[in-house]
């Protein structure tokens, strides 16, 4: 097989079947025919002569040679995003689709500061926010789908460029019966019972930093709650099922909740997470990430 018989389109093709290990949700995907995916895979297999995926009736598993050339088509089609991006870069910094992805309990609390001045500033940028967890934003990260995200440090940073935003600090929610020992208004860890505890499902990592925070293993504390909302476990503190630590930036006051929950910040130094804006090394245009976080930076919360 020489290279003029491969196209991006292949690669394209290989990588969706081998995240998705399904060709029906493939085609879905890629808004083609199952069949014309399914052939496509065949020619590509025949032209270089092994097997990129074991199919049977019930299951689609990549081949071991299958698995390390998915890794190499990936990398070209970051590149080839890069190409097109450095290709269509208008002169004006900032412009055109930037795809930011923000961790589900810092996005709806902090980007409400960024998003009016980005638009003022840059008129021709088309910002598009995606919401998810930490992990599956740095998967869209590393395969081209997202620019940057905006997280919690808390992650492997091999491979990424960080830029460190601010610093929240975490505030405990109570029901308002509950009674602390309280010390010129603030509260010690060693004062609240673990137990009473709620939490975030895991994934997120706002749980991680919690149990870091009240030095627990996550084996040797068990919550009834899974969800992955802050607003979700508001209500739960509400109805005195147990209390959560939030961070800043999320306590608003609900009008139907007024007079239920009670916040009290901590006294320890360390009640805090760093949350940051991150790219891959390599993005295309650091110029872009550097303009992003000087705004971001003029425009930050106060604690």
């Amino acid at each position: 097989m020489n290279l003029s018989q491969l196209s991006l389109r292949d690669l394209v093709y290989i990588v969706a079947v081998a995240e998705e290990l399904h060709f029906g949700k493939a085609a879905l995907r890629l808004n083609v025919s199952q069949p014309t995916l399914s052939e496509q895979i065949k020619k590509l297999e025949t032209h270089l002569e092994l097997k990129l995926f074991e199919r049977n009736k019930r299951s689609v598993q990549l081949t071991p040679k299958g698995s390390e050339l998915v890794g190499v088509a990936n990398k070209i089609l970051i590149e080839a995003q890069s190409f097109i991006k450095l290709a269509m870069n208008k002169k004006s910094p900032m412009s055109g689709e930037f795809h930011l992805g923000a961790i589900a309990t810092v996005g709806p609390y902090y980007l409400p500061y960024i998003i009016g001045p980005l638009r003022k500033s840059y008129p021709d940028l088309e910002l598009i926010i995606h919401e998810g967890l930490t992990d599956n934003l740095l998967t869209m990260l590393d395969r081209g789908d997202l620019d940057a995200v905006v997280a919690s440090r808390t992650f492997d940073e091999k491979n990424y460029r960080v830029y460190s935003l601010y610093k929240e600090p975490f505030w405990l929610a109570a029901p308002s019966e509950m009674k602390f020992n309280e010390k010129n208004g603030k509260i010690s860890l060693k004062d609240i019972e673990k137990e009473h505890l709620i939490l975030l499902s895991d994934g997120n990592c706002l749980k991680d930093e919690v149990l870091n925070f009240c030095k627990l293993s996550k084996n040797k504390i068990s919550s009834k709650v899974q969800t992955t909302s802050l607003e979700t476990l508001r209500y739960l503190v509400a109805t005195g099922t147990g209390y959560t630590l939030m961070p800043e930036l999320a306590l608003n006051e609900d009008k139907k909740l007024k007079g239920l929950i009670k916040y009290y910040p901590f006294a320890e130094k360390s009640a805090f997470r760093e949350i940051v804006l991150l790219t891959r090394e390599q993005y295309a245009k650091p110029n872009d990430i550097r303009l992003l976080f000087q705004k971001m930076k003029e425009h930050l919360p106060t604690f």
